[in-house]
């Protein structure tokens, strides 16, 4: 299963679809909706994980993750312009500048204390940079696990055949899981 979810992964990579701006801004922008309009059923999972108060989820977890949405939508277009850089004596009569690249697929793994936060804003990161990532969710934060990898597929890229950017990989569940809250 995890080699399946490495292999889609590289071949959204490969295929360039993950390389334009617009395309990375599409999926800020659907991850960003995604936050909003789940925020009920997010808080209602951490409260089954980890007893998290309703109130405590917004301010410990989607804050962040919404501003770094937020910052990566704001700057993404000023992170992937060419920069210029000194010349040297070698370079005298070139055009020198750095051109940031997406380097391939990004492995994002979960924690079980901040299940969306640890592991959504690696995906911010990973998205702006035009990356594909495989998400790999904590199998102790059980409930936040189940909803990522449902939401994650229903907002993300769905190319055809439908795979997503960020393919969650399934954990582990069930009787191997001791919490204690």
């Amino acid at each position: 299963m995890e080699r399946q979810a490495v292999n889609r992964a590289k071949e959204a990579f490969l295929s360039g679809r993950t390389r334009p701006l617009e395309f990375r801004l599409q999926q800020l922008h659907a991850l960003q909706r995604m936050i909003t309009e789940k925020e009920t059923e997010i808080c209602t999972s951490l409260k089954q994980d980890i007893n998290r108060s309703q109130y405590d989820t917004p301010l410990l977890e989607l804050i962040g993750i919404e501003n770094e949405i937020s910052l990566a939508i704001e700057k993404l277009t000023q992170w992937a312009a060419p920069r210029q850089v000194d010349r040297n004596i070698l370079t005298v009569s070139d055009e020198v500048y750095v051109q940031p690249e997406p380097l391939g697929v990004v492995l994002i793994i979960g924690a079980w204390n901040y299940p969306w936060a640890v592991t959504l804003q690696p995906l911010v990161g990973a998205i702006a940079a035009g990356n594909a990532a495989v998400v790999k969710p904590s199998e102790l934060s059980e409930y936040s696990s189940l909803l990522l990898r449902a939401l994650l597929p229903r907002y993300l890229d769905k190319p055809t055949p439908p795979e997503p950017m960020a393919t969650p990989i399934p954990t582990q569940s069930g009787s191997q899981n001791t919490k204690t809250n």
